[in-house]
């Protein structure tokens, strides 16, 4: 069956609530931080059963703000895990403080809180966690790691918005989480992020923060608070402005049915795929895991194929269906180049990263569509079988 046209991996399409929101705003006359970008912060909270959140810049300044917030009583180090998007290490990094780099659970992809325990000292501070592809790390497992120690959880949950642990959001389980609202996300501003907590004067310092630290700001001193303002606290800019934060309150009114379309599709993939598990591992959802299904991750098991990852994605993209890869391993970016022996061992995370592929997963995405994809990985494998003798 050919494609009608190339399938990428990924694509948008804005819901009609989202452009009218985004019009309403652009005629406003207002398109800095204000109304708009508080009833967003409230939705979100809302969505997330939390009251707390600050819509921020994007999930990045959210990151690098959630760490300077983070009261580091124990220590400089930050345990995170080294197969993520390398925003997660450079907010490590620009906020002052050492990344330390924890293996991976081979199913979830996840920092793996079996191993978690080795790497804390008496200099640990924080641990980092990434929810990758959005599946919820083991946060009671970590929390539980922590009891006693002066170590705080701040989670990178960019790709987590929607997803549930043990019946109740990410932020319920962490002292601040952060959530982006990138293009790419299942919930869009374009460029965004947001950090939430059961904290509120930790979220209400957050927003204060994203200003410059100024204490009334321009749609303040707009609604007639008064020209006078303070600066008790600096850090830098990273607010979300009224015409992205348009984008996500109209986005926000289709989101639950879109979330749904993205599970059908995995339950799609799960299907047709599940005769082909001696050459390809399917993405898994661990019990009282609500995964949001950003991504969809498959496994070759390439000791038994001809072709490696890039020869998959090769002959893939011959049958006009776009892969891509979720993530390069942030030792193996030259920058760390030099500081590789250095940052310990990753014998899972070495064996199963060289093997992992993402396939396209969003909501306008067919089912007819998740079928000839499947026809076609299916089509590349049998082509491609090692042969024993």
């Amino acid at each position: 069956m050919p494609p009608i046209a190339k399938i990428p991996l990924y694509d948008l399409a804005l819901s009609r609530a989202a452009i009218a929101e985004t019009t309403a705003t652009l005629r406003s006359g207002w398109l800095a931080t204000g109304a708009k970008a508080k009833a967003f912060e409230l939705k979100i909270a809302a969505h997330c059963g939390i009251r707390h959140a600050a819509a921020v810049s994007s999930a990045t300044a959210g990151l690098q703000l959630a760490l300077y917030l983070a009261a580091f009583k124990g220590g400089s180090e930050v345990i995170t895990t080294p197969y993520t998007f390398i925003a997660t290490t450079t907010s490590i990094i620009a906020a002052g403080l050492t990344p330390v780099y924890c293996d991976i659970d081979p199913d979830t992809l996840n920092l793996d809180t079996a191993k978690l325990a080795r790497k804390i000292t008496r200099r640990t501070g924080l641990i980092l966690p990434v929810d990758i592809a959005g599946h919820p790390c083991d946060y009671s497992a970590m929390r539980e790691i922590c009891k006693g120690k002066e170590i705080q959880i701040v989670s990178d949950s960019a790709h987590a918005f929607g997803s549930l642990y043990r019946g109740e959001a990410i932020p319920h389980w962490t002292d601040l989480s952060v959530f982006s609202f990138h293009a790419t996300k299942n919930l869009t501003t374009g460029e965004g992020g947001a950090i939430l907590s059961r904290n509120g004067k930790l979220i209400e310092r957050a927003r204060r923060l994203s200003r410059h630290g100024i204490t009334r700001d321009a749609w303040m001193r707009k609604q007639g608070r008064g020209w006078q303002y303070d600066i008790p606290e600096i850090w830098m800019k990273g607010n979300l402005p009224d015409i992205l934060a348009s984008i996500g309150l109209g986005e926000l009114t289709t989101f639950d049915q879109r979330q749904a379309k993205r599970r059908k599709i995995v339950e799609r993939y799960a299907h047709n795929l599940r005769h082909m598990q001696d050459y390809l591992e399917l993405p898994v959802e661990r019990p009282n895991c609500l995964s949001a299904w950003h991504l969809y991750i498959i496994k070759l098991v390439t000791k038994r194929l001809t072709i490696d990852r890039a020869g998959f994605i090769e002959a893939m993209a011959r049958k006009s269906v776009e892969c891509g890869v979720h993530y390069i391993p942030i030792p193996d970016f030259s920058a760390f180049a030099g500081s590789r022996p250095n940052l310990g061992s990753f014998p899972v995370m070495d064996e199963v990263a060289p093997r992992t592929v993402t396939l396209p997963l969003y909501p306008t995405l067919s089912l007819k569509q998740v079928d000839y994809i499947c026809e076609s990985i299916e089509a590349v494998i049998k082509r491609n079988i090692r042969r024993t003798r």
